[in-house]
C-alpha cells in the first residue's frame, strides 16, 4: 500500500484544478502552508486557488503570495438547461433578469412541455482538495457548509499535525510527531519536488514552523524542524523578516495592553491558574481585537508555563461578557464546554456571557474549572 505522501503526491499529480481550503479561524501556519501549496501547484503549470475567510492579520502581511488568497470561489460549477431538440425545434432564445429573478424565454413552431426541459448541475471546476489545518469538516465554517456537495464528491488531501483530526480525508497527511503543517509540507516538497522550493515558498513555510514554534521555543520542537527549518533557509527563506513581524513588531497599543492586562493579573499557585479582568472603561479605553487578547493569552501560557489554564475575563462596548480560556488540558476545555457552553478551538474556549457582572462570571467559572484541577 502506499504511504500518505506518496497518495498525496500522486494526488497533486494528476489533478490540474486544484482548490486549497483553510479553516475558518486559521493558524498563521496554516495561511503559510496553503500559500506555499497554492505556489507550488501554479508553479507546476496547474490552476490552484486558496480559500482564505477571514482577513489577514497586521503581523502576517509580510508573507509572499497574499494575493492569491481568495474568500469565495463563484463559480464553483456550471449547471445547464439541457433541450431535446430532437422533435421540437428552438427558433429563438433571449433572457431577462429583472426584479432578482432571471426569465429564460425559447420561441419555435413547436410547444415545449415541462418533461422536455432538463435543468443539472454540470461538473465541479476543480478536481481535488487540500485542506490544511482542519481537525475535521465542520471547522472549515460557511465555504463547508454552503458547498458540501463539493467536499463529498471529491478527493480531499487532509494535511494537519494535531492529533484530534478525525481523518476525513481520502489522503490523511496527519502526522501528531511533527510541529506544524509546515513542517509536514517540508518534508513532503524536499522527497517529491524538491526543484521548487522557491525563495517565497520556503518563507511562506519557514513562517509557519516559527510561528507554531514560538520561535522553537515550544516542546514540539524536534530535531527534525531544526533541520527542514535549516534546509528552507538555504532555499532563501527570509528568518530575519520573520521574527521581525512575528515577535518584535509591536503596535504601541499592544504593548499599552500588554500593561494593563499584567496590572490585571490574578495568580492561584495552588490550582495554576491566571486570570485577568478588563473592566468595560478599560476596554474602551484601550479597545483591544479578538486577535491582540488571543496573542497576549497565549504568550501569559508561555511565560508560566506551570499554569493549568489562564482566565481572560472582559465586558466590551456591546454590553456583554466575553471570556477566553486557555488550557494545555483538552480535556478540561471539552468539559468547560459542555457545562458553559462556547467555541473551542484547539486549546482555547470562547465564551460570552449576557449582562453579567465580572466578578460573578468570575465565582461561576471558578467553581466549574476547580473541580476539573
Amino acid at each position: 500500500m502506499l504511504s500518505p505522501k506518496q497518495q498525496a503526491f500522486d494526488l497533486i499529480n494528476k489533478s490540474q484544478n486544484i482548490l486549497i481550503i483553510l479553516p475558518r479561524d486559521y493558524t498563521p501556519d496554516a495561511l503559510g502552508s496553503g500559500l506555499a501549496l497554492t505556489m507550488l501547484a501554479r508553479d507546476l503549470g496547474k490552476k490552484a486557488d486558496l480559500v482564505v475567510q477571514q482577513p489577514v492579520a497586521e503581523k502576517l502581511s509580510f508573507l509572499p503570495g497574499l494575493e492569491l488568497i481568495k474568500s469565495e470561489i463563484a463559480p464553483l460549477r456550471d449547471f445547464i438547461i439541457s433541450i431535446d431538440t430532437s422533435q421540437k425545434k428552438i427558433k429563438q432564445l433571449r433572457y431577462e433578469n429583472k426584479n432578482s429573478v432571471l426569465k429564460i424565454f425559447l420561441a419555435g413552431p413547436d410547444s415545449l412541455e415541462q418533461k422536455d426541459i432538463l435543468l443539472e448541475p454540470g461538473p465541479f471546476n476543480y478536481e481535488s482538495l487540500i485542506t490544511i489545518g482542519a481537525p475535521d469538516l465542520e471547522t472549515i465554517g460557511q465555504f463547508y457548509e454552503k458547498h458540501t456537495d463539493l467536499f463529498f464528491e471529491k478527493p480531499i488531501l487532509n494535511i494537519d499535525h494535531k492529533s484530534g483530526n478525525d481523518y476525513f480525508g481520502e489522503i490523511n497527511l496527519v502526522e501528531p510527531t511533527s510541529s506544524s503543517c509546515a513542517e509536514i509540507i517540508t518534508d513532503f516538497l524536499n522527497s517529491f519536488f524538491p526543484n521548487q522550493i522557491t525563495a517565497p515558498l520556503a518563507t511562506c513555510l519557514l513562517s509557519g514552523i516559527i510561528e507554531e514554534t514560538r520561535s522553537f521555543q515550544k516542546i514540539n520542537t524536534t530535531p527534525q524542524t531544526f533541520n527542514l527549518a535549516s534546509l528552507l533557509i538555504t532555499h532563501g527563506a527570509e528568518k530575519e523578516t520573520i521574527i521581525q513581524f512575528l515577535y518584535k513588531t509591536k503596535p504601541l497599543r499592544y504593548l499599552k495592553l500588554w500593561g494593563a492586562l499584567l496590572k490585571n493579573l490574578e495568580l492561584n499557585n495552588e490550582k495554576g491558574l491566571a486570570w485577568i479582568i478588563v473592566e468595560l472603561s478599560e476596554f474602551e479605553q484601550l479597545q483591544p481585537s479578538p486577535e491582540d487578547l488571543s496573542s497576549i493569552s497565549e504568550e501569559i501560557n508561555e511565560m508560566l508555563p506551570q499554569l493549568n489554564a489562564s482566565i481572560l475575563l472582559w465586558q466590551d462596548q456591546e454590553g456583554s461578557s466575553q471570556a477566553l480560556i486557555q488550557s494545555s488540558k483538552p480535556e478540561m476545555l471539552q468539559k468547560l464546554n459542555l457545562d458553559a457552553g462556547g467555541s473551542q478551538k484547539n486549546h482555547r474556549l470562547f465564551l460570552k456571557f449576557v449582562q453579567q457582572d465580572l466578578q460573578t462570571i468570575k465565582s461561576s467559572l471558578d467553581s466549574l474549572i476547580n473541580p476539573l484541577l
